[in-house]
């Protein structure tokens, strides 16, 4: 799927660009502690219900329950139990028991996997710390939208910064495998035994466990980057798009809590041709079109992927198509499994990472510019969608209007 870009041009030299003066105000009334459940998270319900319906838009909720235990502890489980296998599978390696290493090993590796083969599972049906809320779909009245635009409206708060966190899974993977290759080695012969270098891979294996066991989620950081300035950018998106009634939004709860919203509305939604997922928006770094992790599958989206990067280049924004890093976990993710055309698109760098889920992401550390530009990207995207649209008659995907 591609697009003309100097029709492209064109087509968007006379869109209304938002400025980051334009955004602040918004992201400032939302940048609070706001999980799930919390006294912060039903006062910016309410903000955003009030800014849509000032637009025109009418609220649909899509009430749902969720049990938070997973979402909060599920992470901090299984680095306790990379923590103690580190220490374990070292030992034994050392002292001449390859074997049973190999054991506790596989056995760790099932065991912290285990959280996230049944996370959708247990977010619905444990019994335990559960919450009742709901997603909040925004459209023009009468209407039946083609496409909608998303983004969380919840925030949490962790010791490690996203940043430590993936570093920490990435380097517990390659810990595992080393001390999975140093036991092998071992039970080969006497000449390829290393104690020492064993050890060492249990100490690392062991710290990046210790990392990820203290991540449980808090309710500590204002989440400005994560995700007030996604919110922000969807309400100056609604106020641009037009009265069509072919683009609607959504704004989604849980996210931070195993995704706990998109699982349940991904088959809730109405037909749509795809879903633009917003998550946060730095004013650094060049914009991501992300589609998901590994292979491509079902509810790719190139012709959401295409209209963004035309956009980019239309307006002078620099944007790139990337699969997510697989530490990362957004909200379009459930979308795509579930059959629609969806992609998530946000902006930052490593640094960004750094201050996600930490009490510094705040308004001192954003000076909206970002969320203006996606704002303008978005507005811009989903003009080319809709002439596209309207010149080849398309018809939507998944049997909508």
């Amino acid at each position: 799927m591609t697009f003309d870009l100097d029709e492209a041009r064109t087509r968007v030299s006379g869109l209304d660009r938002a400025r980051a003066a334009e955004l602040r105000a918004d992201v400032e009334s939302l940048a609070r502690p706001r999980m799930s459940g919390t006294e912060g998270a039903a006062e910016v319900e309410q903000l955003v219900r009030d800014r849509f319906e000032a637009l025109g838009y009418e609220t649909e909720p899509l009430p749902f329950q969720f049990s938070a235990w997973p979402g909060r502890f599920g992470l901090p489980a299984a680095g306790v139990v990379l923590l103690l296998s580190g220490v374990l599978a070292g030992w034994l390696i050392a002292g001449s028991e390859p074997a049973l290493a190999l054991t506790v090993l596989v056995l760790a590796l099932a065991i912290a996997v285990l959280p996230l083969l049944v996370l959708g599972s247990a977010i619905r049906g444990m019994p335990w710390a559960r919450i009742d809320s709901a997603n909040l779909l925004f459209r023009k009245p009468g209407s039946r939208p083609a496409w909608i635009v998303m983004a969380h409206r919840d925030s949490k708060s962790q010791l490690a910064p996203t940043a430590l966190r993936t570093a920490a899974l990435i380097t517990a993977g390659v810990a595992w495998l080393a001390l999975v290759v140093l036991a092998g080695m071992w039970i080969a012969g006497d000449a390829y035994r290393l104690p020492g270098t064993a050890m060492t891979a249990g100490v690392i294996l062991s710290v990046c466990g210790l990392v990820l066991a203290l991540s449980w989620a808090s309710n500590a950081s204002p989440g400005a980057l994560d995700n007030a300035s996604g919110v922000a950018a969807l309400l100056a998106t609604a106020g641009r798009v037009g009265s069509g009634g072919d683009v609607a939004f959504l704004i989604t709860d849980g996210e931070e809590l195993g995704l706990a919203g998109a699982r349940d509305v991904a088959r809730r939604l109405p037909p749509v041709q795809g879903v633009i997922n917003v998550e946060g928006l730095d004013d650094g770094g060049t914009f991501i079109v992300a589609e998901g992790h590994g292979w491509r599958r079902r509810g790719s989206a190139p012709q959401l992927a295409a209209a963004l990067l035309t956009a980019g280049r239309a307006l002078d924004l620099p944007v790139h198509r990337r699969k997510l890093p697989l530490s990362l976990l957004v909200d379009h993710l459930p979308v795509a499994r579930a059959g629609i055309p969806s992609l998530t698109l946000l902006r930052g760098s490593w640094k960004s990472l750094m201050r996600v889920h930490r009490p510094g992401d705040d308004l001192s550390r954003l000076g909206c510019d970002g969320a203006a530009d996606g704002a303008t990207l978005l507005a811009a995207a989903l003009h080319l969608l809709r002439e596209d649209r309207s010149s080849h008659l398309a018809s939507p995907g998944r049997g909508g209007s």
